[in-house]
C-alpha cells in the first residue's frame, strides 16, 4: 500500500493540521497516511508542553472530528503510530521510516510529509544522507514565498499547490494561557472534540 507519513508534536493538533492532512488526501493518491506523533521532536528547543497521552487523546478526537470538516474526501486509510513514544527520548525520522518498513507492507518509498519551511534544514536531520534514499518528500507550502525552496542535490520529492494557513500550536497554547480565550476563538483553531478536551482538563492554562 502506498504510504505517507506526517510527524509533528501536535502540542495540540489544529485545525491546520487537519487542513495539512486533507491536502496530502486531496493532492495525492497515498492509500495509507500514518500520523506520527514525536516524543522529543530534535528541530525544537522545548519538550511538549502536556503528555504524551494527553497529545494522542487529542489527535484521536480531531480524527473523529475529520470527516465532518472535509466529507468529501476521497477514501484513505488514516491512522496514528505511536512508535516514537513507544521508543522515548529525541524523535529521528530516520529511525521511524527503518521501523515502518518493517511492521507495514508499503508499496514504493514512504512519502514523508514536510513543510517547505523544513526544505532549507534537511541536510542537518539525523543521518539525511541515508534517510534521503529511504523515502520521497511530499513539500507542502507554509510560508509565502514566490518561489518553491530547492531541494538539496539527490533528494526526491513533490511540492503541493495547497492554501496557506497560519494555525500554529503555538498560537493556541499562547491563547490559553493567556487565560482570555473564549469559545468562538478556540472554535477557529482547533476541532471541537479537541477544544472540549482541552477545556475540559484545564490543558496549557496557567
Amino acid at each position: 500500500m502506498r504510504t505517507a507519513v506526517i510527524g509533528g508534536t501536535f502540542d495540540p493538533v489544529h485545525l491546520g493540521h487537519l487542513h495539512l492532512l486533507h491536502s496530502v488526501i486531496q493532492l495525492t493518491d497515498y492509500e495509507r497516511i500514518i500520523i506520527i506523533p514525536t516524543a522529543i521532536p530534535p528541530h525544537k528547543a522545548d519538550e511538549p508542553s502536556v503528555s504524551s497521552e494527553e497529545r494522542l487523546a487529542m489527535m484521536e478526537l480531531a480524527l473523529l472530528d475529520y470527516p465532518r470538516l472535509y466529507p468529501n474526501d476521497r477514501s484513505a486509510h488514516v491512522l496514528i503510530d505511536t512508535c516514537e513514544i513507544n521508543r522515548g527520548g529525541i524523535s529521528y525520522m530516520f529511525d521511524t521510516v527503518n521501523e515502518l518498513y518493517q511492521r507495514y507492507e508499503i508499496d514504493g518509498k514512504i512519502g514523508m510529509v514536510i513543510g517547505d519551511d523544513l526544505v532549507a534544514g534537511l541536510r542537518r536531520w539525523y543521518r539525511f544522507e541515508r534517510l534521503r534514499l529511504l523515502v520521497e518528500f511530499i513539500i507542502l507550502r507554509r510560508e509565502h514565498a514566490e518561489h518553491f525552496p530547492m531541494l538539496p542535490p539527490g533528494v526526491v520529492g513533490t511540492f503541493l499547490e495547497n492554501p496557506i494557513l497560519v494555525d500554529s500550536s503555538t498560537q493556541v497554547r499562547a491563547l490559553l494561557a493567556s487565560g482570555k480565550a473564549t469559545e468562538a476563538q478556540l472554535a477557529t483553531l482547533v476541532s471541537k472534540s479537541v477544544m472540549n478536551y482541552i477545556m475540559e482538563h484545564g490543558l496549557y492554562q496557567t
